[in-house]
């Protein structure tokens, strides 16, 4: 089962380029950036599903993984409709994009990342020290042994 951010947007996507295909032609005539805004309100709608669900996320899991590469390609998709759309514009779609808040879904990878790095190099100190502890008292039990 896929997880339900990874599904939204994949239909998130699908509804962009539909949207590109189908409404922006005609509402052309009244914006010269119909896609572009399209495809920036979807990306903001979007990145508030995005931006709650990376709160919420502690650790590095696989459906982690999955939803945050399915934001990045929505992003990379949504970027490159608005691009298209705004070749021809005076300032080639920047102020579009300008409105795209990226989701830095890689930096939040390399975070998770990280953290789990540092906690597994934790444990690991923890049980070196254990059983640094635990060689210690055997060996001090057994020279007092031979002592006696």
């Amino acid at each position: 089962m896929f997880p339900r951010l990874s599904v939204l947007a994949r239909d998130v996507s699908e509804v962009a380029f539909g949207e590109k295909a189908m409404f922006s032609p005609i509402l052309k005539r009244w914006h010269p950036l119909a896609a572009g805004v399209a495809v920036a309100t979807l990306h903001v709608c979007y990145g508030h599903e995005l931006k709650q669900y990376v709160k919420s996320v502690t650790e590095l899991t696989p459906d982690t993984v999955q939803t945050l590469m399915a934001a990045d390609k929505l992003e990379k998709d949504l970027v490159h409709i608005a691009v298209e759309d705004s070749v021809d514009s005076d300032d080639g779609g920047k102020s579009v994009i300008r409105e795209m808040c990226p989701y830095e879904a890689e930096a939040v990878i390399i975070n998770l990342v990280k953290s789990w790095i540092k906690n597994r190099v934790d444990t690991l100190e923890e049980c070196v020290d254990r059983n640094l502890q635990e060689e210690v008292c055997c060996s001090q039990s057994n020279q007092s042994k031979k002592g006696t």
